[in-house]
């Protein structure tokens, strides 16, 4: 039988250990971020990537039920509807473009075809024929210079948003078609392809633009020598055109008050995507699995998103913030330029975009920072990472310009300091690739739990961080968007 001696040095020991450990986890678990449950990260992350959610693909139910999953997170952890939207939902009116089975466009003896020489991209149907007229680049000022009434606008090909631009011009003077001749970087089967799929587009507001637009494969500049000269060359168009249906998207945005009195009249924004690519008979799937749940890009962003929301609601920080959970990245950027575009507060009082999204991992020691060191909240960003034992490295690959790939440069390109916070990405390897828009993208033994529980502590902490700073956070001197933040803001 122990003595009273070693009974009283027992107890002391057991004293002395329960102090310490209470003290420990006072310093270490101070904040909600601190007691995460790893289990009900993992919860959230298998659902939004199961199999019965079919990769969240824009315009299906599934992504209404991700919508309808991420709001009632948010109604769960106490945060606010935002003034003047539909509860936790703005509404974002799509249309899906799919293209006409047929189609041909002739030019002097020669006979193109829909799918194969070229594709027609948009416009209702049309059986014309009319004088081609070529404006080189067609800039404004080429423009300006050519009767276009009644005629088909020819150009070359400079990319897709001046295409559009140039298609708008050409239906305001009077074109009846628009063809642009492509000899771009990518081989002329890859653009068919990509083409050939069903795309997506915010309904235009207004009258819209319905005449034909061609893209044409010129690789060896045969029809640009031909219609260069500025000779009269007739040209016809028959296609069936295009089918432009209706499609009910959403973003999910809810709102956390600030506790400082005067800084909660400014906000910080949250932003993950939460939708993929769906599921189908499409590049990387095989027969026996067609599902991309894509649980790396991006239901890691989501639920880390959703974490966040129930821990700064919590315990607020000195800012208010919104969080932003937004549709349709994955088919050109949708949901976040909508957001920035038609932001329900005003523009000028959100001070920085905290945004996840990412490839994958291949290092589980570090999160990644597209554009780190590109605003004054870099310390707090390695702080808030820190806290978990993570590393922060910045861009890997500049040459990806992947900045503006993701749903942060929508606010960006308005001014707003917008780096890109994502899993520990070194480079883009066979790890890398064997997950992004592949099926195997899953959340299955494959994923590191333990490493996406310490990320969503680290995107929600750092976030934090920034939205305590003193002084509002902005772009470095001489940064690409340092100009339009100063027009954003007044400066």
């Amino acid at each position: 039988m122990p003595s009273r001696s070693m009974r009283k040095v027992t107890l002391f020991t057991l004293f002395f250990l329960f102090s310490f450990q209470l003290l420990w986890s006072q310093r270490k678990g101070s904040l909600p971020e601190d007691h995460l449950s790893s289990a009900e990260l993992a919860s959230h992350l298998r659902f939004l990537a199961s199999d019965e959610m079919l990769g969240r693909m824009t315009g299906t139910n599934e992504i209404n039920i991700a919508a309808r999953y991420v709001a009632e997170q948010f109604r769960m952890a106490g945060v606010l509807p935002v003034p003047g939207l539909n509860e936790y939902y703005q509404d974002v009116l799509l249309e899906r473009v799919t293209l006409a089975q047929s189609g041909r466009l002739i030019i002097g003896k020669d006979t193109l075809l829909h799918r194969k020489e070229m594709i027609v991209a948009r416009g209702s149907a049309a059986d014309l024929e009319a004088e081609l007229v070529f404006a080189g680049s067609g800039t404004k000022e080429e423009l300006a210079t050519k009767d276009l009434k009644g005629k088909i606008l020819v150009t070359n090909y400079q990319g897709s948003s001046l295409a559009t631009a140039k298609w708008k011009s050409a239906a305001e003077a009077g074109a009846v078609a628009v063809v642009e001749l492509y000899r771009g970087n990518f081989p002329w089967q890859s653009i068919l392809q990509f083409l050939g799929q069903s795309s997506f587009r915010i309904a235009p507001d207004g009258k819209q633009v319905d005449l034909p637009y061609l893209l044409l494969n010129d690789a060896q500049s045969v029809y640009e020598a031909a219609l260069a000269g500025g000779g009269s060359v007739k040209g016809s168009i028959h296609s069936e055109g295009v089918l432009v249906q209706k499609v009910q998207a959403r973003n999910v945005l809810g709102m956390v008050r600030g506790s400082d009195p005067v800084l909660r009249e400014e906000y910080m924004l949250l932003m993950a995507h939460y939708d993929h690519v769906g599921a189908g008979l499409r590049a990387g799937a095989t027969p026996e699995d067609t599902i991309f749940n894509g649980a790396r890009d991006n239901a890691v962003g989501t639920v880390a998103l959703m974490a966040a929301a129930k821990v700064l609601a919590a315990q607020p920080p000195a800012r208010s913030v919104i969080f932003a959970a937004v549709t349709s990245e994955e088919v050109g950027l949708i949901g976040s330029s909508y957001l920035a575009d038609h932001f329900p507060l005003p523009l000028e009082k959100l001070v920085y975009t905290h945004n996840t999204d990412g490839a994958g991992y291949n290092d589980t020691t570090v999160v990644t920072v597209i554009g780190l060191e590109r605003t004054t909240a870099e310390e707090r960003l390695k702080a808030g990472a820190a806290r978990y034992g993570l590393g922060v490295i910045p861009d890997p690959a500049p040459e990806q310009n992947l900045f503006n790939r993701s749903d942060n440069v929508s606010f960006a390109r308005k001014g707003v300091p917008a780096p890109n916070f994502g899993m520990g990405l070194r480079s883009f390897d066979a790890e890398i690739a064997k997950y992004y828009h592949r099926p195997a993208d899953q959340a299955d033994e494959h994923f590191d739990f333990t490493y996406f529980s310490r990320y969503c502590q680290a995107f929600a902490h750092a976030a934090r961080l920034v939205a305590d700073m003193k002084e509002r956070p902005v772009w470095r001197q001489g940064d690409p968007y340092e100009e339009a933040g100063k027009k954003l803001y007044g400066r």
